[in-house]
């Protein structure tokens, strides 16, 4: 109830129609060296919209510093009345949705412009400030399990407005044998910031110190590697320009190999920890029991998608030496570039924006609506560009606020990808405009299990209204490798991930230390077992782990891929059913934030993945598109 949100939720005003005709292109040309200055004002998002500045910041945070150690008056009075125990949790909720504010507002204001001391001094003290919170209502919990839930279901009978708590009090009793005393809770929470130090020192290092030699560019010229321009360097059309990419990005990494080895140790001893000291079984455990997700479903993905891999992951490598003309064995500079050359088409912001809006029709009126609003740059939800020092990728982070919109963080390059990016990072705005507007604070957030499933149900329902539309066969070619590689980067490569993940978790709960040898060692076995027989990797390739920073997100990339095959399912029947389908997916789960657990919100959308059927279906889906597009491209450009 009381954790950092990770998106930000907002009640706004229904948009209008979607747009019917294409709008004119941008003449800026996004560049990820440009200064933030130089970036046009009407593509920032608009933090101002949280406070109209950061004296007014300052005026809330003080507020709020002195509301904080007033929930401390609860402390040893929860059980003595209804009214009492309404009162905590209220006056708290209300606290949090302040703080939420206050951390979204520095957070708006660093992302853009990471070296900016000024704001890292701000998001610090919303840090602390935020530590100081969790010490002083750690009591809350335990206090509350000292109570019998009879006691607490005569008080929801008593006092009606205690009644949403409900699911809220029967989960807490659920995760009782996992809860500490008040003093435990209270040093527990008092270490949190120590306890992510290791994170933060890899992502700052990654994002900020981190830097790569020149490679060429298409045109023959030199300029630095970024972190932002990685994505595209790899996939570029030139096999020279991936290929110098690929050995700067890798050798650079390999330079600080023990030091992101070592933060990643910090992390998993920091999980380690909460195992032992709550009495969990695993890591795996103590991370997926707080979703009511069990181990057997992680591992039914893992050992599901291992089952496949001849049929799937080593056909595709297969196909894509066919394409490419590969005499030997498939290597990295040749894994993510488009199959075809000269096919994908570049998209402005304003011209992918277009046609997100016509692809997601299916969705209904008042989705499309939504998103016409929240894709409108005029209407401040999204940083549109990318520029020097800005986080890399995107995201859609939330506050549990309902009186803010949601806000997206991209770095736009005009490629497809980013197109469907931008309907990736809008699923997960409206899942948080949904759960925001419907439930009420305590069940506003989403649970980590459900994160990508709305996300990916965009992407998948745009994909498939691109094919139908599409009659080139080159482009239908460039669409089917775009499904090959959404599935295979969002499917198997987090399957990877997650059995990599958890691999090294269990080394480490046999008191073993994460070394670079090892992680190399296991990395590399894993990325030729998902390959196959016919995929070589570089000397430097087996280092690409100490790159993902999902790793420090504790079991978090196994959602990606279980999002991805909800996400096909959905928009299957989506796309088969139209806005039925579309209105049972909306008021299933997106409307249900996190007020039943997420299998159950899950199959009220319409999958359920406690079975291996989904997963099962996914796979179908990503043989029978290797198999159209082998079929196609013989067609088109082998006889």
């Amino acid at each position: 109830m009381y954790r950092t949100a990770r998106r930000l939720t907002a009640l706004v005003a229904f948009a209008l129609a979607l747009i019917a005709l294409a709008v004119p292109a941008t003449a800026y040309e996004p560049d990820p060296a440009t200064p933030r200055s130089e970036i046009p004002q009407q593509y920032q998002w608009r933090y101002d919209h949280v406070f109209p500045s950061v004296e007014a910041w300052e005026q809330e945070l003080a507020a709020v510093e002195a509301l904080v150690p007033t929930l401390g008056e609860f402390e040893g009075h929860l059980g003595e009345s209804a009214d009492s125990l309404y009162g905590a949790l209220k006056q708290t909720e209300d606290l949090v949705q302040r703080l939420y504010k206050l951390y979204a507002y520095t957070q708006l204001r660093l992302d853009p412009e990471l070296s900016n001391a000024g704001n890292q001094q701000m998001q610090g003290k919303i840090g602390f400030l935020f530590q100081e919170f969790g010490s002083v209502v750690s009591y809350m919990e335990p206090e509350i399990l000292e109570m019998d839930q009879s006691v607490i279901n005569g008080y929801i009978a008593a006092k009606p407005e205690l009644k949403i708590y409900q699911y809220y009090f029967d989960n807490m009793y659920r995760m009782k044998q996992y809860s500490l005393s008040k003093a435990e809770e209270r040093v527990l929470s008092m270490a949190g910031q120590v306890r992510g130090a290791s994170a933060e020192v890899s992502e700052k290092l990654r994002d900020i110190d981190l830097k790569f030699p020149p490679v060429v560019r298409e045109d023959g010229s030199m300029e630095p590697l970024t972190l932002a321009g990685w994505g595209r360097a790899r996939s570029s059309a030139s096999y020279n320009v991936r290929r110098q990419a690929t050995d700067a990005f890798f050798t650079t990494f390999r330079q600080y190999e023990n030091t992101l080895a070592a933060t990643l140790d910090g992390v998993v001893k920091s999980h380690l920890l909460t195992k032992e000291l709550r009495g969990y079984d695993s890591c795996l455990e103590a991370a997926l029991k707080g979703d009511n997700i069990s181990t057997a479903t992680y591992r039914m993905l893992i050992d599901t998608i291992n089952a496949n891999l001849a049929r799937t992951m080593h056909r595709y490598v297969e196909l894509r030496r066919k394409v490419m003309g590969i005499e030997g064995p498939l290597t990295f500079p040749n894994l993510y570039n488009p199959m075809l050359e000269d096919v994908e088409v570049a998209y402005t912001y304003e011209q992918g924006r277009d046609l997100i809006l016509k692809g997601l029709a299916p969705m209904g009126k008042e989705y499309v609506g939504l998103l016409a609003q929240g894709t409108d740059p005029a209407n401040g939800w999204i940083d549109v560009f990318p520029n020097q020092a800005k986080r890399t990728g995107a995201y859609s982070t939330g506050i549990v606020a309902r009186d803010i919109h949601p806000f997206v963080l991209h770095n736009f390059d005009n490629s497809l990808d980013a197109v469907f990016t931008t309907a990736h990072e809008y699923g997960h705005a409206l899942h948080s405009y949904y759960s925001s507007k419907y439930q009420p604070p305590v069940y506003s957030d989403y649970t980590t299990f459900l994160a990508e499933v709305a996300s990916t149900c965009n992407e998948e329902v745009l994909l498939s209204y691109m094919l139908k539309q599409e009659k080139d066969p080159e482009r239908i070619l460039m669409l089917l490798n775009e499904r090959l590689e959404k599935i295979r980067l969002t499917v198997f490569r987090q399957t990877l991930f997650a059995e990599f993940e958890l691999r090294y978790h269990e080394y480490a709960e046999g008191d073993e230390t994460l070394t670079a040898d090892y992680l190399n060692g296991l990395y590399k076995e894993l990325i030729q077992k998902y390959y196959g027989p016919n995929y070589q990797m570089g000397p430097d390739d087996e280092v690409e782990w100490a790159f993902i920073p999902h790793f420090n997100y504790n079991f978090y990339v196994f959602s990606y891929a279980t999002g991805l095959t909800s996400g096909i399912s959905l928009a299957q029947q989506i796309m088969a059913k139209g806005e039925p389908a579309a209105t049972r997916y909306i008021n299933g789960m997106l409307k249900g934030g996190s007020s039943a657990p997420p299998l159950t919100l899950l199959k009220n959308a319409g999958v359920d993945l406690e079975t291996p059927a989904p997963i099962l279906t996914m796979l179908d889906l990503f043989e029978k598109t290797i198999a159209d597009f082998d079929a196609l491209w013989t067609k088109t450009y082998a006889q």
